[in-house]
């Protein structure tokens, strides 16, 4: 129920808060979004009640996994014009650098020091390095938006008429299953590999292990699909990104041997590590750099809720008697649908554009 409610909070304050970056200076909202991780790793360090934990966590939820991540990738993308690609990509390390580094820094210092001691470090590290070197990097030029002259560009007085202007354009609609399917099924499957491992004959060590896999994969599509978004466009490549991910579960349904389990880590890795990337891309190209954090704040709300929705849904099957395979099957599909649905809205744009 906790983990149920923060999702819910969030995906109610991502739109509200992720919009602003298309109207404050990026240097403010920065600082901002630096301030609300400061304040909810205070509540945390100073939680006497669980009432108390509860706000830290949403708020450390909201500020870090939520915004810290919107205000990288939608300043990359509104920022670097002609090498977005590759400043999207080189921006998305972080996220699995940290992964990789924090969490045993982390296991160091509580080996040390109590929790509270730790977080106390946490917010002596976020107050006196952290939001200093934002600050200095964003001073050292001048964030200011140039005339918009791409070719999606798109001009709103408010966020209201970005929401209309979403409703009205077809190519979302065809493209929001690509965009939000591979974070919906990787959550379910992933939070479910235990009872794939078992009804596709794989160990739960063996399915561990190929968790290598998707992390270098993941990290290595995440570098490289910069200069080809940078050469053929996101529009152009967004109906593909999802392909390695079916591929992937294709190999674990119908070769379900020890070799598939990392061939179908892999192939997901490779799919969700091009997908931020590629998605911010695709925002700025469509409607121009003006809208993009309305945009993401959008889409992201949505994912959050998705990626809450899948493991129910995964769940409530399960327990009705739907074996893996079946649910497999139906990820399959889906993303197949998704994908030939993304083909069509932009082979239409391209006619429409030619007449």
């Amino acid at each position: 129920m906790s983990s149920f409610g923060q999702t819910f909070l969030i995906s109610l304050f991502v739109p509200y808060l992720g919009k602003w970056i298309d109207d404050l200076p990026l240097r403010m909202y920065s600082q901002m979004v630096a301030a609300g991780l400061l304040v909810a790793s205070i509540t945390v360090a100073l939680s006497w009640h669980v009432a108390l934990l509860f706000v830290g966590l949403v708020l450390l939820r909201l500020s870090g996994q939520g915004l810290s991540s919107h205000t990288a990738q939608t300043a990359m993308a509104r920022y670097f014009v002609h090498q977005r690609g590759k400043a999207l990509s080189i921006s998305s390390l972080g996220y699995p650098v940290g992964e990789g580094i924090l969490p045993l820094a982390i296991a160091g210092l509580l080996g040390i020091f109590s929790w509270r001691v730790t977080w106390g470090i946490i917010v002596l590290v976020i107050a006196l390095f952290f939001i200093p070197l934002v600050r200095f990097i964003l001073s050292s030029r001048e964030y200011k938006d140039v005339e918009d002259t791409e070719e999606g560009s798109q001009a709103a007085d408010s966020s209201w008429e970005v929401y209309r202007m979403l409703v009205k354009d077809y190519r979302i609609w065809l493209v929001t299953p690509v965009v939000l399917l591979p974070p919906f099924w990787a959550t379910g499957l992933f939070l479910y590999q235990v009872s794939i491992a078992e009804q596709l004959g794989w160990t739960a060590t063996l399915i561990a292990s190929a968790f290598v896999a998707f992390a270098a994969s993941r990290v290595v599509s995440s570098i490289s699909i910069g200069p080809l978004i940078d050469y053929f466009s996101a529009k152009t490549l967004i109906p593909y990104y999802v392909l390695p991910f079916g591929a992937g579960l294709v190999f674990a349904y119908y070769h379900p041997g020890s070799w598939s389990a990392f061939a179908y880590m892999l192939l997901i890795g490779v799919t969700m590590g091009v997908g931020s990337n590629i998605k911010s891309a695709l925002w700025a190209e469509l409607y121009g750099r003006d809208v993009i954090g309305t945009l993401r704040s959008v889409f992201s709300s949505l994912m959050v809720l998705i990626t809450a929705l899948c493991p129910f849904l995964i769940g409530w099957a399960i327990d009705n008697g739907m074996a893996m395979e079946s649910i497999i099957f139906i990820a399959i599909a889906t993303i197949g649908i998704a994908t030939l649905m993304a083909f069509a809205a932009f082979n239409f744009t391209t006619k429409e554009e030619t007449v």
